[in-house]
């Protein structure tokens, strides 16, 4: 399989700068010049990615296909792996890919104002490409400083190509996590509903459960805080990683739930580590959506779908709803 590593610059959505969701690190371009802030955003059914080569400002296309003609312009078919370093030195991480992209050697220029007619050097339809969710970004990219030659060194694309054991198998092994990743389809009413007192207690177990499963089958591992009143339930933490988690279980497939004065100060306390699990038809058929800060709209969005956003009404007590 034809395979490229393109490092670039931590944000949620790749879809543009924002107040909040500003991109950090992956070059020397001021933050809010950095072409890739715009990877993800789909144009009419393709992602238009951007990465900075170091050397000449070309993407070696025989490194990735040593079939390739020495004059050769663009390479079709290949997997882009998309890399960041997570900020405050937690180490660079997969954060999305584009299956059976097009990698050209040297940037092509755009039109489209949606993204500052900046240049790009890869291509993909949008439905080739995956985003991960923050919290599902676990997947650890060795560096060549603590692994040694062959693994990702200064560089912003790796060819990953080094006649190496442990980049072969490290190679094989992101392969392997993307073929087989899934990604969770969320089906959210709009509408309130009443919710049963009596299964209350079973829904809310179902639904910490749920959460505890969901983040250990992503690496991390969790601790349950709830006895101790602290305004979230869990304490989730993989390596420099470490989340404040509130579950909440709904027995429907609404968006409605009870928020304390108490959750509600950590939540806006401590927005960058915050969660808000919100797990809909917890005991029949779990589906969790987890709600991040967007300093952007002011608001706790889905990390899925930025649609989908709470509507928090203080009086007489904190319910947040999706309307």
């Amino acid at each position: 399989m034809r395979v490229l590593f393109a490092n670039i610059g931590w944000m949620t959505h790749y879809q543009g700068n924002s107040a909040k969701d500003m991109i950090v690190g992956g070059g020397s371009y001021r933050n809010e010049e950095k072409h890739e802030a715009y990877n993800f955003q789909n144009l009419k059914g393709k992602y238009y990615g951007y990465v900075q080569p170091v050397r000449f400002g070309k993407i070696n296309l025989k490194r990735i296909d040593k079939g390739c003609k020495a004059d050769q312009e663009s390479l079709k078919d290949v997997l882009v792996v998309w890399i960041a370093n997570r900020p405050k030195g937690s180490g660079t991480y997969v954060v999305g890919w584009y299956n059976h992209a097009t990698v050209y050697a040297d940037f092509q220029s755009s039109d489209r104002k949606e993204r500052k007619e900046y240049t790009y050097n890869i291509v993909a339809k949008s439905s080739d490409g995956v985003l991960l969710p923050v919290d599902k970004r676990t997947f650890l990219v060795p560096r060549a400083k603590s692994q040694g030659v062959g693994f990702l060194g200064q560089s912003n694309v790796w060819y990953a190509d080094a006649d190496e054991k442990k980049v072969r198998q490290f190679r094989d092994k992101v392969i392997d996590y993307i073929e087989n990743y899934s990604a969770d389809k969320k089906y959210v009413s709009k509408h309130a509903i009443q919710v049963n007192a009596e299964a209350r207690k079973q829904v809310e177990e179902a639904a910490v459960d749920y959460v505890i499963k969901q983040y250990e089958a992503q690496g991390y591992k969790v601790k349950s805080r709830e006895k101790e009143n602290l305004g979230w339930d869990l304490d989730a933490w993989q390596g420099k990683i470490k989340l404040k988690l509130e579950a909440k279980g709904l027995a429907q497939s609404t968006i409605s739930v009870h928020i304390t004065q108490n959750e509600h100060s950590e939540m806006m306390a401590d927005k960058d580590n915050y969660r808000l699990c919100v797990v809909i038809n917890a005991v029949k058929a779990p589906q969790l959506i987890v709600f991040l800060w967007d300093e952007s709209q002011k608001a706790w969005v889905s990390e899925d779908d930025t649609s989908i956003a709470l509507t928090i009404d203080m009086k007489p007590s904190y319910i947040a709803s999706v309307e």
